[in-house]
């Protein structure tokens, strides 16, 4: 669904607002699960914040790594408020 429309490289982005518009998704917050929905399935959809912002298909090795570690950094910042959460749980039960 949103892979098919998407075109290739960050140059092309296609805006959040745009995607929601033509596919009748109604929120961003629809598409944003629709496209971890195709991630899931195995679909290579990039996407950046960054001017232009939006989500698009890749079109370099760089493109994926940039990606990835935007990721990579996401996921950090997860483990350590997790980290934090827990002491806290611990501390509650003593």
């Amino acid at each position: 669904m949103v892979e098919e429309i998407l075109k290739t490289g960050k140059e092309n982005a296609l805006s959040p607002e745009y995607l929601v518009s033509r596919l009748n998704l109604g929120t961003i917050r629809a598409l944003q699960k629709q496209v971890e929905k195709e991630r899931r399935d195995g679909a290579v959809i990039l996407s950046s914040s960054s001017s232009p912002g939006g989500y698009f298909l890749p079109g370099s090795r760089h493109e994926v790594q940039e990606f990835i570690s935007t990721l990579e950094s996401r996921a950090d910042g997860t483990l350590k408020a997790l980290k934090s959460a827990r002491k806290c749980i611990d501390e509650l039960e003593e």
